[in-house]
């Protein structure tokens, strides 16, 4: 049965650090860094106990960025707990980590007017699935840099034609002026790129000077832009990714006002590997020549890579192979055309901006330390090959050369974490069971008490509410005084039980002065005393009472 789509299987080998920006960034209220590694959680999903209840709600009541320390401070105080929800865990860069333990819950400066600046210490997330949170490589990421590679080949070197928009460039080169159905890269469709064991990592992304910065007397200055901490794709992945790019060929479509022309249209793989390689093989030996000479990579590195690209080469020419530079960070001479490349370039402050047709003046690169000057990596480096063509042993040898992740080791932290914070929240919940039970008792208990008390005489419920006051004192005793406290109250129904007019009966009488007799010389002082205790029978007429 004839097909109009040529699907091809693709896997893809990071080379180097991965980044395509998703929009979404990992934030202290839902990730804490233990011993090298992030765990990312849904905080609801914790189990807290009362007083850590009572200790989030007092941190996010308090005023102003205090509440955002506060809250800081609390979730990287109970890492443990945290980590233990987690659904998922990422390693991190040594320099990383030291930061977050340096700066979590802290003031980061002190503006005037006494204004205090806190960390937020975000981490720009990569791609990543919803559900998982594995990372993978967008199709539309992968077809933009191809893109970019075929226009560059179309185009030759060659410059605008008049004031042409980049827009007006594309279509000039694709014939497509007439509209969509005339761009070829409509019959081409490129899958996301995933894998169930791509290993991400954190690291900072630092801007470098491409070339040395003199001051104006001849010393080299030390420039350096601003750092940033991002998840990545971990390069030296082997095959990790697998991906899909389908052709669509038309077959016997060939109406010019519904598709591109058939001389338009990209033949496969082989062509657009062929022009990628054409593309972008110079760009990475320029920038392996750029941190060679400022000494930004490692000299094991740019030697094990160079060997690798000459070892590919046989590859890069037939077609086999594309090489690939995606996601943030490629540099603008990585997604720009030459001959009509002009990079905006601002100057210093009320300088002119400057326009180079060469790329940017800086670059940046993946770094272990915020303040790293060498061993770093350059960022969205990969090779894309036809699955079915088979490993290149050169590229998995050079893959199992590279500094390996760790991630075995962090997925049984993980489990641990897990299996400890079970155990914690089962047992905060059997003591939540058991304090719920005892108030359910308490409750049931006193009910039982109140519907006791309802069904007392009157006097039966003043003696009750006597020795009720006398249970309170819990073991201190009241002072000997006859017109204040419980001697005075005992004085005061000794009296009202032996009045002429009274309505005590003899058996309440009776129950009154043994309740007199039990507790007075538990909570009056002085009544454990021989001589004190016969006056105050006498005063309390005890032995009327008894009907003696």
């Amino acid at each position: 049965m004839k097909t109009n789509i040529q699907p091809t299987a693709l896997a893809l080998t990071p080379l180097t650090p991965i980044h395509i920006g998703c929009g979404l960034d990992f934030e202290p209220t839902n990730y804490v860094i233990d011993d090298g590694v992030l765990y990312h959680f849904e905080p609801a999903r914790a189990t807290l106990t009362k007083a850590d209840r009572d200790a989030l709600i007092a941190a996010v009541n308090r005023r102003g960025d205090e509440a955002i320390r506060d809250v800081q401070r609390f979730f990287h105080a109970r890492r443990a707990l945290f980590a233990g929800v987690a659904h998922g865990a990422v390693e991190v860069a040594r320099g990383v980590a030291v930061q977050y333990d340096r700066r979590i819950g802290q003031v980061a400066q002190h503006e005037s007017g006494g204004r205090r600046v806190t960390n937020l210490l975000e981490i720009e997330r990569t791609a990543h699935h919803p559900h998982s949170g594995i990372a993978y490589v967008p199709g539309s990421s992968l077809k933009g840099a191809i893109r970019t590679a075929w226009l560059d080949f179309l185009n030759g070197g060659r410059g605008k034609e008049r004031e042409e928009r980049a827009q007006d460039i594309e279509k000039r080169l694709l014939n497509s002026r007439d509209g969509f159905h005339a761009d070829p890269f409509r019959l081409i469709r490129l899958a996301d790129a995933s894998g169930a064991d791509v290993q991400a990592r954190i690291v900072f992304a630092t801007n470098h000077k491409k070339r040395l910065v003199h001051d104006k007397d001849g010393r080299v200055v030390d420039a350096k832009g601003p750092a940033t901490r991002r998840e990545t794709i971990a390069g030296g992945q082997h095959r990790v990714l697998s991906g899909e790019i389908r052709f669509d060929t038309l077959c016997g479509i060939e109406d010019p006002r519904r598709t591109p022309a058939p001389a338009n249209r990209i033949p496969g793989f082989t062509e657009l590997a062929r022009a990628c390689n054409r593309y972008y093989l110079p760009r990475l030996h320029n920038l392996l020549q750029t941190l060679s000479g400022r000494g930004f990579a490692s000299p094991e590195w740019l030697g094990s890579m160079q060997k690798l690209l000459a070892d590919l080469q046989p590859q890069f020419v037939e077609g086999s192979v594309m090489l690939l530079r995606v996601g943030r960070h490629s540099g603008a001479e990585s997604v720009t055309l030459d001959g009509v490349r002009s990079i905006k370039i601002m100057g210093g402050r009320g300088q002119q901006p400057e326009y180079s047709s060469e790329g940017a003046k800086t670059v940046w690169l993946a770094a272990e330390h915020e303040n790293e000057r060498s061993g770093m990596l350059p960022f969205g480096w990969m090779i894309v090959e036809q699955a079915a063509s088979g490993s290149i042993a050169s590229l998995q040898a050079w893959c199992a050369k590279q500094p390996q992740s760790r991630i075995a080791a962090i997925r049984a932290e993980l489990e641990t974490a897990r299996a400890r914070a079970a155990a914690e929240a089962e047992r905060t919940r059997q003591l939540d069971a058991e304090r719920k039970a005892q108030a359910e008792a308490e409750a049931a208990e006193q009910a039982a008490r109140a519907a006791a008390f309802a069904q007392l005489t009157p006097q039966e419920k003043e003696i009750a509410t006597f020795v009720t006051a006398c249970a309170a004192k819990d073991g201190r005793k009241d002072p000997l005084n006859p017109g204040n406290g419980l001697y005075a109250e005992a004085l005061r129904l000794s009296k009202a039980a032996l009045a002429e007019d009274t309505a005590w009966s003899d058996a309440n009488r009776l129950q009154l002065a043994d309740v007199l007799l039990e507790w007075l010389p538990k909570v009056i002082d002085k009544l454990d005393r021989k001589d004190d205790w016969k006056d105050a029978r006498k005063k309390l007429r005890l032995a009327a009472l008894r009907g003696e």
